[in-house]
């Protein structure tokens, strides 16, 4: 399921925050700049440290080529005014403007006037939230970023997540990642990514994965390659908040519909049930009756009245339950439609068409990561047609009772006419009596299937309910508050988002010794390099 949602995700990752860019010796370019359009969830502010707005985190690990910390900093974001701020910092930097920043301890403290306020620190912990491990194998045999650079032959880059134990859960249970490597196609050849989205982009391939809250993620990668070099990997961090607008009470109503109509029916098998047990009872007393002819024709018309009686209860009660038929074929349509309809939801814009009952089993059996996806509309369309079954059956017993009501009616007119034989009138009630205990014992074990129906349907909105947060859950870890990725005593914090690089492999190339020039800067050129633009 998660490589069919891959590429929807990734566009959520696009769409969710903006990818900022390092410069330098590993600092971020522009953090208070970047940082400002990160969407990475909410939670309600309610004793933001000392700034009634709360803080905003930007995590910028810098990472060495095999994946391992070589540091950590942070850019805090606050709104205008004085903040108090915690955190184990080496360093601290004012971004934004000339305020002095003070720092005692694992206290930070400020005050500016700027509408949004930002101060990068580096970490004295190198220890992020996972643990990223890249190793390179060149013909087969592993060797060192250092070495590969500049080197030719078969190439496989293995890359693993997992989650760290030294951090708190609450970022690798609930953060989703994207990670994207840049291989150079004038460089690399026959590149193989299973599980990637590839994109083109300026003569090289960008490969990106997700990894979902709480999952770890083993990647490989093969190319042929050619005097290697590679750009840095990026690994984006943010915490998924979706708002897919699913209304469960339109499901649930549904749900409730049919575990109603299902006790309904059951209620109406058991008065059936009943009532065939009274049949069955007075057919065999009306054949007792006939034994004792010598009673008189009296008492067996009136043994034949109380016959016509019960199977005209039994006509008009089947009669009844025909008639909740169509309630029934549509709830089982409804279902079945809404069943398609989320599925389809949610594979959109993912390439996978879109699913009926009469191409699904089709489209999806090509895709065995979809089995699970098969198996649900497989039980649903089953179940759609075991309710049109039913009814069918129903209606069928509805139109067996009443040719048996017409039957005993008319056998009760017979009766009053009667002048054959009595052997002949016996025989024909046992035939009578055994028809009447097969239905009777058929309706019991029907009434066995109803109240099986009833006990399946009797929570099956809370089911479904269960089932959407279980699936929702799966893929935006869960909706605990945000958590400072700094210190626990910043409590409140509106977003946190991680923005990791490795460093590049890169072959070493000559040193050109430029002459020194004195370069005025000018305004323009300060508000240039603000954005990270270089003249």
């Amino acid at each position: 399921m998660k490589k069919i949602l891959s590429a929807f995700l990734a566009m959520t990752f696009l769409t969710a925050m903006l990818i900022p860019t390092f410069s330098g010796e590993g600092t971020p370019s522009n953090p208070a700049v970047q940082s400002a359009t990160v969407q990475s969830g909410t939670a309600t502010v309610t004793d933001a440290n000392t700034n009634s707005t709360g803080k905003e985190e930007v995590v910028y690990g810098i990472l060495n080529t095999e994946g391992s910390v070589k540091n950590i900093y942070v850019v805090n974001i606050f709104g205008s005014g004085k903040f108090t701020d915690y955190g184990n910092y080496t360093e601290i930097k004012n971004l934004t403007d000339t305020v002095k920043i003070t720092q005692s301890g694992d206290t930070v403290t400020a005050q500016s006037g700027a509408q949004r306020f930002s101060y990068q620190g580096t970490l004295a912990s190198k220890d992020l939230p996972w643990t990223i491990a890249i190793k390179y194998f060149l013909n087969g045999t592993e060797i060192s970023p250092s070495q590969l650079a500049g080197k030719s032959g078969p190439l496989e880059i293995k890359l693993s997540v997992t989650k760290n134990n030294v951090i708190q859960s609450s970022f690798s249970e609930n953060f989703a990642l994207q990670i994207a490597v840049t291989l150079d196609e004038t460089l690399c050849n026959n590149i193989k990514a299973d599980g990637a989205t590839a994109a083109e982009a300026a003569g090289s391939r960008q490969l990106s994965y997700i990894v979902l809250p709480g999952k770890t993620e083993d990647i490989l990668i093969t190319a042929d390659v050619h005097e290697f070099e590679m750009d840095p990997i990026t690994i984006n961090g943010i915490k998924m908040v979706f708002d897919l607008g699913i209304d469960t009470s339109a499901y649930t109503d549904q749900f409730s519909e049919l575990s109603d109509a299902a006790k309904s029916l059951d209620d109406g098998a058991g008065k059936l049930s009943d009532g065939a047990t009274k049949l069955a009872d007075g057919i065999n007393s009306y054949t007792e009756g006939l034994k004792a002819y010598k009673d008189g024709l009296s008492a067996l018309v009136a043994g034949a009245a109380d016959l016509k009686t019960g199977t005209t209860s039994l006509n008009d009660g089947l009669a009844q339950l025909t008639g909740q038929n169509s309630s029934l074929v549509m709830g089982a349509l409804s279902i079945q439609q809404a069943a398609f309809d989320t599925v389809n939801t949610q594979l959109k814009g993912t390439g996978v068409p879109t699913l009926t009952p009469d191409n699904y089993s089709a489209v999806l059996s090509a895709i065995p990561t979809m089995a699970a996806v098969k198996t649900q509309l497989d039980n649903t369309v089953q179940f759609t047609q075991g309710i049109f079954q039913y009814t069918d059956g129903v209606y069928k017993l509805s139109a067996g009772a009443k040719t048996l009501s017409g039957g005993t009616s008319d056998l009760y007119n017979g009766l009053v006419k009667i002048n054959a034989s009595a052997q002949q009138l016996y025989d024909g009630a046992v035939t009578l009596n055994h028809a009447v205990k097969e239905l009777k014992n058929g309706l019991a074990e029907y009434k066995n299937g109803t109240k099986a129906l009833k006990d399946g349907t009797a929570d099956m909105d809370k089911q479904a309910i269960s089932k959407i947060d279980e699936m929702l859950s799966e893929l935006t870890g869960g909706d605990t508050a945000i958590k400072s990725f700094v210190s626990e005593k910043n409590t409140a914090v509106n977003a946190v988002q991680f923005v990791l690089k490795t460093e590049a492999i890169e072959a070493e190339k000559a040193e050109v010794t430029e002459p020194v020039q004195t370069v005025t800067e000018t305004f323009w050129d300060r508000i240039l390099n603000l954005f990270g633009i270089k003249k």
